[in-house]
């Protein structure tokens, strides 16, 4: 019988363990990557804007020196506050399903006043040559935006993964709730083991994402990762980099709070050793 009992202590305490774990993983998901307001967020400090705006006229003046015309003539075409909204029509396109498209008629607009400006009235012929050189601008800028043109398939992608996410969290939740209840209830008699366990349980929790994080330090040279541009790279960088120290930051908040458990445990088994050994010698 107590072989028996000790053999289900263990895998309650591996079944906690893994519920902690997956509870762990799936908190930092739904508040990472699947929350909008954290990739906007991330979008500002990364300087990702600045950094698009600086890419989309970039582009624009290879198209200028293969036509010929002035450079002039892409002055005050964009600003770095259209850019940012328009980034952030794409990322609402994705979180909430939306179909907003990115406008490039301003674009058109300013290019047509511009080009008019500097090189004067156009002829049939000229101008043709100048709608299609607009036309390849106004793509390159939609391209340089959005990168994709998947929206509506990435927000279903999105949805599901939320809804997985929402099972797996209420699942956890409650394999965490039966598995402490199953503790408490086999090691009534003795209190201080189900610190010990909840504690072992935290404890093996915090050594699986402390190595994790390690392995993919060592494996992975985060900074190195090279996507689309470098503004797209430095915040998918950035991104990454925060979720393994989040990673890590539950490693060690999960082992301190283990161990902590664990030697709360050892004071009450010593207190009540200590009062059992001093009720035999007085009687």
């Amino acid at each position: 019988m107590k072989i028996a009992k000790n053999i289900l202590r263990y895998i309650i305490t591996i079944i906690l363990s893994l519920s902690i774990i997956c509870l762990v993983l799936v908190n930092i998901a739904s508040s990472t990557v699947l929350n909008e307001n954290y990739i906007l967020d991330k979008l500002d400090k990364t300087s990702y804007y600045s950094k698009i705006y600086e890419e989309a006229k970039s582009n624009f003046e290879n198209y200028i020196y293969q036509s010929g015309l002035d450079e002039s003539v892409l002055e005050n075409v964009i600003t770095q506050e259209k850019v940012e909204n328009d980034t952030k029509k794409v990322i609402s396109n994705i979180f909430n399903g939306l179909e907003e498209t990115v406008d490039t008629q301003e674009i058109k607009d300013n290019l047509n006043k511009n080009i008019e400006k500097s090189v004067g009235k156009l002829n049939i012929t000229q101008q043709r040559a100048v709608d299609t050189l607009i036309e390849k601008i106004c793509e390159e800028y939609t391209d340089t935006i959005s990168h994709f043109s998947y929206e509506k398939q990435i927000f279903n992608i999105y949805q599901k993964a939320l809804k997985y996410i929402q099972l797996a969290q209420k699942a956890t939740l409650i394999a965490i709730g039966v598995s402490a209840i199953l503790l408490i209830l086999i090691n009534l008699r003795r209190i201080y083991k189900i610190f010990v366990f909840i504690g072992i349980a935290l404890t093996s929790s915090s050594i699986f994402f402390i190595i994790t994080n390690g392995i993919i330090n060592a494996k992975v040279k985060i900074q190195t990762i090279t996507i689309l541009n470098d503004a797209v790279s430095y915040t998918l960088r950035d991104v990454l980099s925060s979720i393994l120290q989040t990673i890590n930051q539950y490693g060690i908040i999960l082992l301190v709070t283990g161990i902590i458990l664990v030697i709360i445990a050892n004071l009450i088994h010593n207190i009540f050793k200590a009062k059992y050994t001093k009720e035999n010698e007085n009687s």
